[in-house]
């Protein structure tokens, strides 16, 4: 009898996305993050100071930015794609510039 689960591929992809979230994590510093959010092919961070988020994101090369004006408080989700895992980073609600 089995006692121990079987590897499958599913497994594989969270171990890789959780080790691509460590990474990140510590390239910007784990003291700016206070929450890290994941799935197999996804993770957000988020900064323990919002007004941080924006910095952070482009430090790890997130440039796509996603406004969410209708909650309260708004913010911004950065947004961009990193090792093959979607990446979202949430700031403060950027200020755009009048057209």
């Amino acid at each position: 009898m089995r006692t121990t689960p079987r590897s499958t591929k599913h497994d594989d992809d969270l171990l890789r996305a959780l080790e691509h979230a460590r990474i990140a994590v510590s390239e910007v510093g784990p003291h700016r993050i206070e929450v890290v959010t994941m799935t197999r092919d996804r993770m957000c961070l988020q900064p323990s100071h919002l007004a941080d988020g924006e910095a952070i994101a482009r430090s790890l090369g997130l440039d796509q930015p996603l406004d969410h004006r209708m909650f309260v408080p708004g913010h911004t989700l950065w947004c961009g794609e990193r090792d093959d895992l979607e990446v979202q980073v949430r700031s403060v609600l950027r200020q755009v510039a009048a057209r």
